[in-house]
């Protein structure tokens, strides 16, 4: 567990129990007091998750909060687990990977959430299965031997990262987006998966209709996106996707939203810092500029690479790295980005 220790600062937990081990590091966010994990119900499931789950207050609301016996959003695919099974993903908004180990006849399910935002890891092999939310907890575990799987050399160059199953260390394979699998003896029975996008395509609506709907779930995605127990921010560029995000936090905030930017200096880069900065006056927002320079590259790097268990070779994890610290520093725990719009909206 050492291992994503820097994933979980804020507490740890764990239960051995028959064959099955469950490890977690907490990073708190939501019910500060009664949240830390494992979770178990009253038939003896048990639970551990990374990430948030959105949607939880309505889930409460629908299941009962009398069947709930903390605060957490983490407890809700638990009660869903209960009554819906091996589908207990279906109904869930959020960014996850979940581990739920049945009490009664120690079947594992492992699920992601739609889009891949959180990671998911797994390791089949004689001895049985192995999971974790980094491939640096498998090799710290002597699980695995950190060997390159070559066969991703192609991909990687060409897309800038790795995707599908196939990992870059050979012996590990990624849990895909929406996937659930269902666990027995140590091997994978059965897949389900959710696709986070609707099967029948895209609905038939005007432009007026289709502006509106957007704005309404793009408010309300952003509204969910801040339940938060402890200070939250925006990484701001001051491109069209942050921007959006920042407007609607105006609109849902009583007070100034706090808005970070990286910028380069002395570089060929673009420094979108002045057009941000910009921005954040016109929504009010108080304005926090961080420069990237050459020493931060050399001197950051290394830290940057141990974090990253998928190889990238996108550069905007470099300034993102810095500006996460440096937020922190300012009581900032949860930022909401742009991040995805242009993929959703093709650019």
């Amino acid at each position: 567990m050492s291992a994503i220790a820097h994933r979980g600062p804020d507490g740890s937990g764990q239960i051995v129990k028959d064959k099955v081990i469950l490890g977690h590091t907490r990073l708190s966010i939501i019910d500060l007091k009664t949240g830390d994990q494992p979770i178990s119900n009253v038939q003896g499931d048990q639970i551990i998750a990374n990430g948030e789950i959105y949607n939880f207050v309505e889930l409460r609301d629908r299941l009962g909060t009398d069947n709930f016996s903390t605060l957490s959003d983490c407890e809700a695919p638990l009660i869903l687990f209960q009554s819906q099974g091996k589908k207990f993903a279906e109904d869930m908004r959020g960014m996850y990977a979940i581990t739920i180990v049945e009490g009664d006849s120690g079947e594992i399910y492992l699920s992601r959430d739609r889009f891949g935002i959180k990671p998911l890891y797994i390791c089949e092999d004689e001895k049985g299965l192995s999971f974790a939310s980094e491939i640096g907890a498998l090799i710290e575990a002597n699980i695995i031997k950190p060997v390159l799987n070559t066969s991703v050399r192609d991909q990687l160059l060409q897309q800038q990262f790795t995707h599908g199953k196939v990992t870059a260390i050979r012996g590990v394979e990624r849990v895909l987006p929406g996937e659930t699998l269902r666990i027995v003896d140590g091997k994978i029975i059965e897949r389900l998966r959710h696709p986070a996008l609707p099967i029948d395509g895209p609905a038939d609506w005007n432009e007026e209709e289709a502006i509106k709907l957007l704005d309404d779930v793009l408010m309300d995605s952003v509204a969910v996106h801040q339940r938060s127990d402890v200070p939250y921010g925006l990484f701001l560029s001051g491109g069209v996707d942050s921007s959006a995000i920042l407007a609607c936090m105006r609109e849902l905030n009583d007070r100034p939203v706090e808005a970070f930017t990286a910028g380069f200096s002395g570089t060929q880069v673009t420094d979108e810092r002045a057009h941000a900065q910009t921005v954040a006056k016109a929504a009010g927002a108080n304005f926090y500029a961080v420069d990237f320079n050459e020493d931060d590259f050399w001197n950051l790097l290394p830290k940057i690479v141990g974090c990253l268990d998928d190889p990238t070779s996108d550069y905007a994890v470099l300034p993102t790295f810095k500006l996460g610290a440096f937020a922190r520093e300012q009581g900032i725990k949860v930022v909401l980005t742009g991040e995805g719009g242009d993929e959703l909206f093709a650019g």
